[in-house]
């Protein structure tokens, strides 16, 4: 069980990093393709963005509070709700940062 909690864990830091890279390079179109790099930068983006979040709403101030609200059936899943749902939101919104910046810089040159 402790075994399937850690895999369950480790796809929920994983996978909304992943779906923000997936909107950010769809909507960008930038040609260099650093898919790991770019998915772990979101998820810490995301995962400050989910703390702060939790602060405000649920009380979880320390990793180790988190930890213990996991423990709970129902939050595991809101949890990677909110997760994927802020990773859409970052995904989208620095995707169209990116094109309109390299648009603006492509034509300079």
């Amino acid at each position: 069980m402790v075994l399937l909690n850690a895999i369950i864990y480790f796809f929920m830091l994983i996978v909304p990093g992943l779906i923000s890279e997936w909107y950010y390079n769809w909507l960008s179109r930038v040609r260099q393709r650093t898919i790991v790099a770019t998915a772990l930068i979101f998820n810490l983006f995301i995962f400050l963005t989910n703390l702060i979040v939790l602060r405000v709403f649920n009380d979880v101030y320390t990793v180790e509070n988190l930890r213990e609200h996991f423990l709970c059936l129902s939050f595991t899943p809101k949890y990677g709700i909110l997760s994927i749902i802020v990773a859409t939101i970052f995904g989208i919104l620095f995707g169209i940062l990116a094109r309109i910046f390299w648009i603006r810089n492509r034509n300079e040159n």
